[in-house]
C-alpha cells in the first residue's frame, strides 16, 4: 500500500515546478520569430538575469537547449588546439570539464583536489604560479553530485590576478546563492532553467565578459548552434533570433524570475542558507554522514550524504518514491552506489518541503531495516528555519 496522494520531487534538478510557473507554460503562444512583443519579453528576461547574477556590464543570452549546451559552448569557444586549461576538479562535474577541454584539443591540468572540501585556494594559486601558460580556468560553483560548494569570489580574485579567463558552471547556484559576475572576475557563466529557477529543463543561460568576447574571436570556432558571436550579430544588432525560440519555456523562466524578485534576493538567498544548515543538522540528528566535510563546504541548494552501511542507495530511492511519493537523488561517477542527495532548490528550500523529504527518507530507511530518529531530525530542521 502506498501512503501518499501528491508526489514531491526533492531531487537536485530537475526540480519541482510550482503552480504559477506551470501556469505560465499554458499561456497563449506566439511566433517568436515575428512577434515584437516576444523580443521585448526576451530582453526583459535578460535584464532580470543580469540583475540576478550581477552581470550589468556583461552580455547575457538565453539559449534553447539544456544547460549542457552552455557548458559545451563555453569550452568550445575558449579552448583550441594546445590550449592549457586549469581544471578545478573537486567533484564529478568539476573533473568533467577536463573531458570537454580534451574534446576541443586543449591540454587540461587537474589539481587532484579533495572531493569532500571546497577548492583549496592555495593549491589553485600555486598551480597558476607554476603553469604560467594557462589561458583558461574552469570551476563548478556548486558540484551537485557531491554537494560541494566553491568560493567563487575568492577563486575569481586569484584567477584574475594571474590573467586567465574564468569559466564557471553556475547551473545549480543561480537563484540559490549570491553571484556577482562583474565584481568577482568571471568571464563566462553558465546557468540552466531546471535547478533553483524551478522551470522545465531546456534553457541555457550564458553571461559573457568583454575579455571573453576577445577570446571567442581569437578561437574562431566553426559552429552555428554554439556560436555566441552569431547571437551578438543577429540578436543585439538586428533584433533577430538565430533560430526559432521556445516561447513557452521563456514564459516559465520569466515567471520564475518574477517570483524571485517579488520575494527579494536577500530572502531567497537566506532561505537557501537556512535549508543548507537545517538539512545538515537533520542528517546528523538521524546519524547519517554528510558527504561534504563541513557545512561551509556544502551547496545551499543540495545536501549529499553517505548511505548507511549495507543499504543500497537505489533501494532507498525506490522505496521513498514508490511507497511515500518522494523522489530523492542518487549520485554519479565514483559516488554512484554510495551517496544519496536531497535537493533544496528554489521552492524546495523550505521547511515544509524538507520535512516531507526527511520523513520519507526516514521511513524508507526503516523499511529497509535501518531505523533513525525522525523526531530529532524534524526538530533540527525546525530550529534552523
Amino acid at each position: 500500500m502506498r501512503s501518499y496522494t501528491d508526489k514531491f520531487i526533492m531531487t537536485p534538478g530537475p526540480t519541482e515546478i510550482p503552480h504559477r510557473i506551470r501556469s505560465a507554460l499554458i499561456r497563449e503562444t506566439t511566433n517568436p520569430d515575428l512577434d515584437p512583443q516576444f523580443l521585448e519579453l526576451y530582453n526583459s528576461v535578460r535584464a532580470k538575469l543580469k540583475r540576478l547574477v550581477g552581470a550589468e556590464k556583461a552580455d547575457l543570452y538565453v539559449w534553447v537547449g539544456e544547460a549542457m549546451l552552455g557548458l559545451d559552448a563555453a569550452v568550445a569557444n575558449t579552448v583550441k588546439e594546445g590550449t592549457r586549461a586549469l581544471v578545478v576538479d573537486n567533484g564529478v562535474y568539476g573533473e568533467g570539464f577536463a573531458d570537454l577541454v580534451k574534446l576541443y584539443g586543449g591540454r587540461p591540468i587537474t589539481l587532484g583536489l579533495d572531493w569532500r572540501r571546497s577548492a583549496d585556494l592555495h593549491a589553485l594559486e600555486r598551480a597558476l604560479e607554476v603553469h604560467k601558460d594557462v589561458e583558461v580556468v574552469t570551476l563548478v560553483h556548486c558540484d551537485t553530485p557531491s554537494a560541494i560548494f566553491n568560493d567563487l569570489r575568492e577563486v575569481g580574485k586569484i584567477v584574475r590576478s594571474f590573467g586567465p579567463l574564468l569559466v564557471v558552471d553556475a547551473v545549480s547556484s543561480i537563484g540559490a546563492a549570491e553571484i556577482k559576475f562583474d565584481d568577482w572576475g568571471v568571464d563566462v557563466l553558465i546557468g540552466g532553467s531546471q535547478k533553483a529557477l524551478n522551470a522545465p529543463a531546456g534553457l541555457t543561460i550564458l553571461a559573457i565578459s568583454e575579455r571573453a568576447w576577445d577570446r571567442f574571436k581569437a578561437v574562431s570556432r566553426s559552429s552555428f548552434y554554439e556560436n555566441p558571436l552569431l547571437w551578438k550579430e543577429m540578436l543585439d544588432e538586428r533584433g533577430v533570433f538565430p533560430y526559432t525560440f521556445s516561447d513557452v519555456l521563456l514564459y516559465a523562466l520569466d515567471e520564475s524570475l518574477r517570483a524571485i524578485f517579488e520575494e527579494g534576493l536577500d530572502s531567497v538567498f537566506g532561505r537557501h542558507e537556512a535549508a543548507r544548515r537545517a538539512s545538515r543538522a537533520a542528517l546528523e540528528a538521524m546519524g547519517l554522514e554528510p558527504y561534504p566535510a563541513d557545512v561551509s563546504c556544502t551547496c545551499p541548494s543540495v545536501s549529499a550524504f553517505l548511505a548507511p552501511r549495507g543499504i543500497s542507495p537505489s533501494e532507498v530511492r525506490r522505496v521513498a518514491w514508490e511507497r511515500y511519493g518522494v523522489m530523492i537523488g542518487g549520485s554519479w561517477g565514483k559516488l554512484e552506489g554510495s551517496v544519496l542527495r536531497i535537493g533544496h532548490m528554489g521552492v524546495q528550500a523550505s521547511y515544509a518541503h524538507l520535512a516531507v523529504a526527511f520523513t520519507a527518507l526516514a521511513k524508507a530507511l526503516a523499511d529497509l531495516g535501518h531505523k533513525v530518529d525522525l523526531g530529532a531530525a524534524l526538530e533540527a530542521l525546525a530550529s534552523r528555519f
